[in-house]
């Protein structure tokens, strides 16, 4: 399965039905909304809060009024990030990859399979994401990059297609993703979500 991105600005409010960690690929979506995106009704647990501090932390706007969370554009900066989770490696080198300055330094990483940091790597680097793997334990990703879009293979990895789509918003051509894997049996809502929220993507069988 492929799917086609073209590049948009996400806004608008949603009440989500679903609990998984593809809710902090919407959130960092809204972090590039100038109008702002609205999640509502969702559980805000400790994953989450961390990224909404580092949201808030990089220079986007973030408002949560009980279990409603939004989440607008600023300038956005670099990090320094130490992770704990596979989840949490993608959402972040997403968020990294759309900084407009400033690098984002990301450890933890013994705890990824290298394969995925190298495909990671590779992904980015084709829709010319500036990042340096020279340390088993950190990765770095420059801000300020002009992503130009093309084709980016997910590699049967629904994570990566996730933070595509969040990096297919700041592209300035459409993003053409092979292989996006099980995302419609692990991540059902999210391409309907992304798309309620003014998002651009096609599921190409």
């Amino acid at each position: 399965m492929n799917i086609k991105c073209t590049p948009s600005d996400l806004h608008g409010e949603i009440d989500l039905k679903t609990s998984d960690s593809s809710i902090a690929f919407l959130l960092c979506a809204g972090a590039l909304s100038k109008k702002g995106v609205t999640l509502s009704k969702i559980q805000i647990d400790g994953f989450t809060e961390k990224l909404l501090n580092s949201l808030e932390y990089i220079g986007a706007n973030v408002s949560v009024k009980g279990n409603r969370v939004t989440v607008s554009r600023n300038r956005l900066f670099g990090m320094s990030v130490n992770l704990n989770s596979k989840t949490e490696f993608f959402v972040y080198c997403a968020l990294a990859s759309v900084c407009e300055k400033g690098f984002t330094q990301i450890t933890g990483l013994r705890g990824i399979d290298r394969k995925t940091v190298d495909l990671t790597v590779k992904t980015l680097s084709k829709l010319r994401v500036a990042c340096s793997f020279d340390d088993d334990d950190e990765l770095i990703i420059w801000g300020g990059n002009e992503i130009t879009g093309g084709t980016a293979d997910a590699e049967n990895n629904p994570l990566l297609l996730l933070a595509l789509t969040v990096i297919s918003c700041e592209a300035r051509e459409l993003v053409d993703i092979h292989n996006a894997g099980r995302v419609e049996s692990e991540f059902p809502d999210y391409i309907k979500n992304f798309n309620l929220l003014n998002g651009k993507a096609e599921i190409l069988k």
